[in-house]
């Protein structure tokens, strides 16, 4: 399980049915919704070290 970095919500990454790249990273979403908001803005959901 993984978590929907948009809405928290746990997912299932071994057949996961939305997903989206950013920066080299697969990240995995609950809805079609939260990968478009994801997608709009993907610095606001993604954690990068300073």
């Amino acid at each position: 399980m993984t978590t929907d970095p948009v809405c928290g919500m746990k997912v299932d990454d071994k057949n996961p049915e939305f997903q989206a790249m950013f920066a080299g990273k697969k990240y995995t979403f609950c809805s079609e919704e939260c990968r478009k908001t994801f997608e709009q803005q993907p610095d606001e959901y993604v954690q990068t070290a300073a």
